[in-house]
């Protein structure tokens, strides 16, 4: 999945689960970092090591239950809860970046293969769509499943409420 698709899905996807601006926005934080840090790691020579240890879904998903359940207490970042610097808040950004994370593997794991439970052997994917051939466009087949999705997701955040 290309870059832009990650950070509409994952924007539009926690948006419409928490109803929470903060969170979505960590949330698409998120979204990037699984590609980043491969780029901070392998620098140039990335597309060699690309969808390996990055893309572990086991350590994206630990991260996100610790935060969770550890500091979040369950509860959804706000405004006013990062404005007074609640330790709440702060482990619910967190809890959602990490789930930015997850869903950037599990958006990958719709057009490839990546990592289940251990990063250098048995992979999982499913081929919902191809991808393009150029480096940073969509595919049709991709542009179909975001927009999709998105707009579901969208329609389910605004019918519960008011984003903030």
């Amino acid at each position: 999945m290309t870059g832009p698709g990650h950070r509409v899905l994952n924007f539009m996807f926690i948006g419409a689960l928490t109803r929470s601006l903060p969170a979505a926005l960590f949330g698409l934080l998120g979204s990037a970092f699984p590609d980043t840090v491969e780029y901070l790691i392998w620098g140039a020579g990335r597309n060699r090591h690309h969808r390996r240890s990055s893309h572990w879904i086991v350590l994206w998903l630990a991260g996100f239950l610790f935060c969770f359940l550890a500091g979040a207490k369950r509860t959804v970042p706000s405004l006013s809860g990062l404005a007074a610097a609640s330790p709440e808040s702060v482990w619910g950004c967190a809890a959602f970046w990490f789930l930015g994370c997850v869903l950037h593997v599990l958006g990958d794991a719709c057009c490839g293969k990546v990592p289940l439970f251990v990063p250098w052997r048995r992979r999982f994917g499913f081929r919902v769509f191809e991808m393009s051939p150029r480096r940073g466009e969509m595919s049709r087949g991709e542009l179909i499943f975001v927009a999709f999705t998105s707009l579901s997701a969208l329609g389910a955040w605004l019918s519960r409420g008011v984003l903030l």
